[in-house]
């Protein structure tokens, strides 16, 4: 009764007050009980900051929660698209009417596979017969899941839906663990990070599947997968004859890899993929017998048993590429929160540019060929595989703050494009020499100059007060002048076409979609457009397109040039990335997705991973 008594003195007014701060006081309380687990978890996984000089392997990767596909993705690394300016409305039709004709290319190569291959991996575009170098899969079907989303083909993606849903991946077949990856897995995983189809969840299932697949294949004392893959018997194809693979077999998965474990949440996809970036980094030069390798670059050819790099080139063509392209692209994926990859990509470019790349005197034109580790030597041949690179020398220009890298891929595509624009079909051969004798090494000092110039100047002298090319053109604005200007003029026999044929592949167009993006110079829209009616002119086929037999061949009839193959990559990139080099900036913008090496974007995150630093 007195406390009674006492409670009824106070005044209403207190009264409610006191009772309002007392719930506040249970409902703060209530809060930090529940989340002060999460809160010392959170505290006992931090690790010190991670400096450039570590070097570290991942014993978990998991993505941050809060990273969900429906939240838009604010990157910390710089922004690599520019700022466009207002197209005019003429410029908004020319482009439409070039995007328009693209998708309707597409759709005459996509018709001839359904009509007559489908669920085969290729169709033979004469014939009209299948071919199955991928298992037997459906790879064309696959591979063309992100180029009809990106393409807003909603009735053919919905029509493919079924069949892949009806995909047995568990064949009795010898697998390419490479292209499994980057065809198939990736083909899926990006389709189902860019539909909102209501079953495809479908998609995201079979590229599990194939990776658990695929999985023994990474069974090696190495950590690095068999070349090829049966995944009913388990029996590995041995390439040569030996346990070979290739530099860009073992490190172009990490990417497909890393999204499926944040998919899944399930680390061992992305364990085994990090594995092979933390072995080729630690990888002790000393133990290669046949010449020197230079840092940050590797041989094209490594035994899975033995993880010993076998005799081979070093290139970024064929066998190699891709591994230098995912270095810079798993540092973008990951938002630069792990330092090995730029690392590890910044140490092979510098050793790019000092060891292999040359420059053809009196043009701006570079060219990139092989190196031989026995002779210590670069060599003459370059291949259209290759030209990927000025793409990736462009991103990694904006991203890691190397001007002089963004003038070295316009010269290497300068290069890329004169294959194209001096042969009679607008198209490029498959693989080139330059006369080595007519070359100079590559110098940021003498870029641009002939011979007898660069003989009139003292070396020292021209070091000490000749302007490098990144001073001369740093400050040049890129220009909207779309006129191109006339075929550069080679002295005859300095380019020879080892390989004349022309295989619809999308390298230059890729590099040329990403340059675009990057400056805005609408002059490669123009030489996009340029290769786009020779593939029109010369690889169409009642049914789809043709490969090229002889690119300097010309005939009023094409089909007596062409090849009886259309490889699923033109569906997957090379008109993927001309309908992307003549679509709104905003259409798969390089600062919220990755593309992969088979061009199927995935989104950009940021990612928390955990490891063991080794010092």
């Amino acid at each position: 009764m007195s406390q009674q008594t006492l409670f009824s003195k106070v005044p209403p007014r207190w009264r409610a007050t006191s009772v309002v701060f007392i719930c506040f006081l249970i409902i703060v309380s209530t809060y930090h009980y529940k989340h002060s687990g999460d809160d010392h978890t959170t505290t006992s996984r931090r690790q010190k900051p991670i400096s450039s000089e570590d070097t570290y392997s991942a014993t978990s990767f998991k993505p941050k929660q809060d990273s969900g596909d429906n939240i838009r993705f604010q990157s910390q690394l710089p922004r690599i698209q520019t700022d466009f300016e207002a197209e005019t409305e003429e410029e908004r039709q020319t482009r439409e009417s070039r995007r328009e004709a693209v998708k309707a290319s597409f759709m005459h190569a996509w018709n001839g596979y359904k009509t007559y291959a489908m669920g085969a991996d290729e169709l033979r575009p004469l014939t009209n017969k299948t071919n199955n170098p991928f298992g037997g899969l459906g790879a064309t079907m696959i591979d063309s899941l992100s180029t009809m989303l990106i393409m807003d083909l909603d009735q053919e993606f919905q029509q493919v839906m079924p069949l892949v849903e009806q995909l047995n991946v568990h064949v009795n077949e010898s697998l390419s663990v490479f292209e499994t990856t980057i065809r198939y897995i990736g083909g899926l995983l990006s389709a189902y990070e860019l539909s909102d189809h209501p079953e495809r969840g479908i998609l995201l299932r079979k590229a599990e599947e194939l990776a658990i697949a695929l999985l023994p294949a990474f069974d090696t004392p190495s950590g690095i997968p068999y070349y090829k893959f049966n995944p009913i018997t388990e029996w590995h194809r041995l390439g040569y004859e030996t346990y070979r693979t290739y530099l860009a077999d073992a490190a172009t998965i990490q990417l497909e890899f890393y999204t499926l474990s944040h998919h899944t949440e399930n680390p061992i996809y992305a364990e085994k993929a990090q594995a092979i970036t933390d072995f080729l980094e630690s990888y002790k030069r000393s133990d290669y017998k046949y010449g020197d390798i230079p840092l940050g670059l590797f041989p094209n050819e490594i035994n899975v048993i033995t993880g010993k790099f076998l005799y081979s080139s070093i290139g970024f063509g064929a066998m190699g590429d891709s591994a230098y392209e995912y270095f810079l692209k798993e540092l973008i994926f990951t938002d630069g929160q792990m330092p090995q990859f730029s690392r590890m990509y910044t140490k092979a470019i510098d050793s790019m540019k000092a060891k292999m790349l040359v420059q053809i005197p009196g043009t701006k034109m570079l060219h990139l060929p092989t190196f031989d580790t026995k002779r210590g030597k670069v060599e003459d041949t370059m291949d259209h595989l290759t030209c990927f690179v000025p793409g990736m020398l462009a991103m990694g220009s904006k991203l890691l703050n190397r001007p002089e890298d963004m003038m070295i891929a316009k010269g290497i595509l300068d290069t890329c494009i004169y294959m194209y624009r001096s042969s009679n079909t607008n198209l490029s051969p498959d693989v080139w020499t330059i006369d080595n004798d007519e070359f100079m090494p590559y110098s940021k000092y003498t870029f641009g100059k002939t011979k007898e110039e660069v003989s009139k100047l003292g070396a020292w002298w021209n070091e000490l007060t000749g302007p490098a090319i990144t001073d001369q053109l740093a400050d040049v604005p890129n220009t909207k002048n779309r006129t191109l200007d006339a075929v550069a003029k080679l002295p005859l026999g300095w380019v020879v076409s080892n390989d004349a044929r022309y295989l619809l592949r999308p390298e230059t167009l890729e590099s040329l979609f990403v340059l675009y993006r990057i400056t805005g110079d609408p002059r490669y829209q123009e030489y996009g457009w340029e290769i786009y009616q020779g593939i029109e002119n010369y690889c169409k086929t009642p049914s789809a397109y043709a490969s090229v037999k002889n690119v300097h061949f010309y005939n009023k009839k094409p089909a007596l040039n062409q090849i009886d193959s259309m490889e699923t990559f033109l569906l997957a990139e090379t008109f993927k990335y001309l309908y992307l080099l003549f679509s709104p900036p905003n259409v798969i913008s390089l600062d919220e997705y990755v593309l992969n090496t088979e061009a199927h974007p995935l989104k950009r995150r940021s990612f928390k991973a955990q490891f063991n630093i080794r010092h």
